[in-house]
């Protein structure tokens, strides 16, 4: 199906024929209409599963994302950005361009989780379900993905497409096409959590269901995204009661926890094939299993160092990794430091992660590990940013050592309070997705200017955004408007 209409449905919310077909395949979707796949209850889970296996595309949360992320907070780097006529390496220098394809592809990645989860949604009352909670948890945990989607759109482009409904038509999809204030993207992800943690969704989910969602990982995306919007100039105004806000959904989080302190919980145990999946300080991962092509991760190899025989048997692509710079900002004594190992390439020394590495993968390199989107040590560091900027001293502290204990590191005792909070979570986080976002809310825009310009002269205001890729934003130029400083032919 490669119409005019399918294109423009793969790019923002897809025809339902085009969605149906990409997790249920006993229907021709060229011959039936898509109400034709709801017909029991099992055809909704297949749905629901559409949208978790989307979360794995490669640019959105695969084996690219960290080129949105990490590389281009400057906290990796990729040994090989030179690839693709320099496009990944765009990322890091600060020479983004409309028209580049990574960017691109993570943009109409999202949009078609997007697309999955309001097809989902749109047929929930379709089916009759075994129990009446049922229909009501199905309907949380796409929302809770949903969310989760238009949190990583707003903060890397700003206004975007909203858009919560199934879209049946060309006229409907060409309507929804444009931005909308970014004021409205957030409220939808507050009301979509709002409804995760007021549902009869699963408090915490047990080894067995790792990979889905749960009230504890919406109370941490919904604090997550509140101490977002506290940080963004824009929203000024609302800042303290952002705070407020933030503070109170992370706090419930916490209470969520299966343990007590975080220094019960061995940093090991966070990346540990034989723990991972059934760890409790892990909130919220992608599920992913050893040794299977479509199934497993490829950070094991992708992120591994230029040789073989050290996280597979698979030679390393060296990409996202550590500088020496950032490692030797690290305290001898940190544990996670361990987890950095260093090689050398072309002369050049870097430092590979062992979080993804999996010994006993094959030759093919498909690991087991998962890729951890929520933690505690990620609440409880967030909740010292949060009690920071409200001007809780005492408690920021608090909540930055008890990241710091489990690290095997003494109490905090510098000076720039807002810097120990950053620099731990670039020491906890290390590799791990998250440093883009922390930028965001460690500095204002023109702190953001001035500190990025002082790494690369290339660095201005248009970095602060991504931009709308161009083969979207001609279908739109006036409603899919361009962020400042990308040229707009």
């Amino acid at each position: 199906m490669k119409t005019n209409i399918g294109k423009l449905v793969v790019l923002l919310a897809a025809a339902l024929s085009a969605a149906a077909c990409d997790f249920l395949d006993e229907y021709d979707p060229n011959s039936t209409t898509t109400g034709n796949y709801y017909t029991s209850e099992s055809d909704i889970a297949a749905s629901v599963s559409g949208v978790y296996a989307s979360l794995t595309q490669s640019y959105y949360l695969g084996s690219a994302c960290f080129h949105f992320t990490d590389i281009r907070a400057h906290s990796t780097v990729c040994h090989n950005s030179g690839a693709n006529s320099g496009i990944p390496y765009q990322f890091y220098n600060f020479t983004l361009t409309e028209e580049n394809t990574y960017v691109y592809n993570r943009y109409t990645a999202m949009y078609k989780t997007i697309s999955r989860a309001n097809t989902a949604l749109a047929h929930l009352d379709d089916v009759s379900y075994a129990s009446p909670d049922t229909r009501d948890i199905y309907e949380a945990e796409v929302r809770f993905l949903r969310a989760l989607t238009y949190f990583y759109l707003v903060t890397e482009w700003g206004d975007v497409p909203l858009i919560l409904t199934d879209l049946t038509t060309k006229d409907e999809v060409a309507a929804a096409n444009r931005r909308v204030p970014k004021q409205q993207v957030y409220q939808a992800i507050f009301d979509d959590l709002d409804f995760a943690v007021r549902s009869p969704l699963r408090t915490v989910c047990p080894a067995s269901e790792c990979g889905r969602a749960s009230k504890a990982a919406a109370y941490a995306l919904a604090g997550k995204a509140r101490l977002q919007l506290a940080c963004d100039e824009d929203f000024a105004a609302e800042k303290a009661a952002s705070l407020a806000a933030a503070i109170e959904l992370l706090g419930e989080a916490w209470n969520l926890r299966t343990f007590g302190a975080l220094s019960d919980i061995p940093y090991a145990n966070v990346w540990s094939l034989s723990t991972q999946k059934g760890c409790p300080e892990n909130i919220f991962q992608l599920n992913f299993i050893q040794g299977n092509a479509d199934l497993g991760s490829a950070w094991n190899y992708q992120f591994g160092p230029t040789q073989t025989g050290i996280t597979s048997m698979k030679t390393g692509q060296a990409y996202n990794c550590t500088t020496v710079e950032i490692y030797d900002r690290f305290d001898p004594a940190d544990v996670r430091r361990e987890f950095l190992r260093k090689f050398t390439s072309s002369g050049i020394d870097y430092y590979h992660t062992m979080k993804y590495a999996d010994l006993e993968c094959g030759p093919d390199g498909y690991g087991g590990n998962n890729w951890v989107l929520l933690r505690y040590a990620d609440v409880a560091l967030m909740l010292a940013e949060a009690c920071y900027w409200s001007n809780d001293l005492p408690s920021a502290r608090t909540w930055l050592n008890m990241v710091r204990k489990r690290a095997g590191l003494s109490d905090w005792s510098g000076s720039d309070l807002r810097q120990g909070i950053y620099d731990e979570r670039l020491f906890e986080f290390i590799q791990e997705g998250l440093r883009w976002q922390d930028m965001l809310r460690m500095y204002d825009r023109m702190e953001m200017i001035e500190h990025y310009n002082a790494v690369n002269s290339n660095f201005g205001l248009k970095d602060l955004l991504l931009p709308i890729p161009y083969n979207e934003r001609i279908l739109n130029p006036e409603g899919l408007y361009q962020n400042p400083g990308y040229t707009a032919e």
